[in-house]
């Protein structure tokens, strides 16, 4: 992805090419063959069917250690946390545990009034009056800058780093699968944009300095298991920017490659930022509006489908 520089630089940002991996030697997925790929994505479906539905959910859950730490009674009061996408689905989930608690909660939406009434109804729920709403579209770079800015202005600074914000959590779970190629008003790939170049990269780059000033911070970044299906292509393959008549977009390739990247990118900043606990998550196949907006009738193939709670 180039320096972090590039973001944190006052100028608008630009894609950088990044240097080549062994994993994007190809200049697009098919070079591994029409069969190896319906292999490998025939795996995944039978691996998944076994664990990351309900029923898998339910599987797992049986060996978690106990007691389990979400139900324990918890003291959140005094940490600050920011999560994108928080007005439905896996990130409203989240928010409403940690303002159960007690924390500091910044919701981070694209849609005010979708964001008004979630915010509304977690404050009904939990009794916790100190959750906000920031409104922004992460597929922007313009948006992602002034939210992180207007938050910054309105919590308190981390002890000892003068001019820095306490944050004691960031959640990048916002994005977009799209059917279609769909550029951004910037100019970018929604998909690309929402969930990696701006939604998490540029988002975790402007946060992991508030992040490590934060004693015990952490980074968490939805990403998915069907990451597992791609290695990451070719920069113009995953950017969408291809001229090549052979390349077509997919948006199911398109989501794979973001979500993919964001682990490559979890990865490296674990290694760069190690004062903050950085990682990538995978919430299963559940049951969320965009799941429904993306998936529509054939979500039914992916049934049981877990509930938000049991995702987030």
């Amino acid at each position: 992805f180039g320096s972090s520089s590039s973001f944190l630089s006052p100028t608008p940002a630009r894609i950088v090419k990044p240097r080549p991996r062994a994993a994007a030697a190809s200049r697009s997925q098919p070079a591994m063959g029409l069969f190896g790929q319906f292999a490998a994505s025939s795996q995944f479906y039978l691996y998944g069917r076994k664990h990351f539905t309900r029923t898998g959910w339910e599987l797992h859950r049986a060996k978690y250690e106990q007691p389990d730490l979400l139900e324990q009674p918890l003291d959140l009061t005094e940490k600050v946390f920011i999560i994108t996408g928080a007005n439905s689905g896996v990130g409203k989930e989240v928010a409403e545990y940690l303002a159960s608690k007690g924390a500091t909660v910044f919701m981070l939406c694209r849609s005010r009034e979708r964001a008004l009434a979630a915010q509304a109804d977690i404050v009904a729920k939990t009794g916790n009056d100190k959750v906000h709403v920031l409104v922004g579209d992460v597929g922007l770079e313009a948006d992602v800058r002034r939210c992180w800015q207007e938050f910054a202005a309105q919590v308190p600074e981390a002890a000892g780093a003068a001019g820095t914000p306490r944050l004691d959590g960031l959640v990048c779970n916002a994005g977009a699968l799209m059917n279609e190629k769909t550029l951004t008003k910037e100019g970018v790939e929604v998909t690309f944009a929402s969930h990696l170049l701006f939604g998490t990269y540029l988002l975790g780059s402007l946060a992991l300095p508030a992040l490590e000033a934060t004693a015990d911070a952490r980074l968490v970044v939805v990403s998915s298991g069907g990451m597992y299906n791609f290695a990451f292509p070719a920069w113009d393959v995953a950017t969408s920017t291809s001229v090549s008549p052979k390349v077509k977009y997919d948006g199911q390739e398109a989501y794979a490659y973001a979500k993919r990247g964001q682990v490559l990118l979890c990865e490296r900043w674990a290694a760069q930022h190690p004062a903050v606990k950085v990682v990538s998550c995978h919430p299963g196949w559940t049951g969320t509006p965009a799941v429904d907006s993306a998936y529509g009738e054939t979500k039914k193939y992916l049934e049981p489908m877990r509930t938000p709670w049991e995702g987030a």
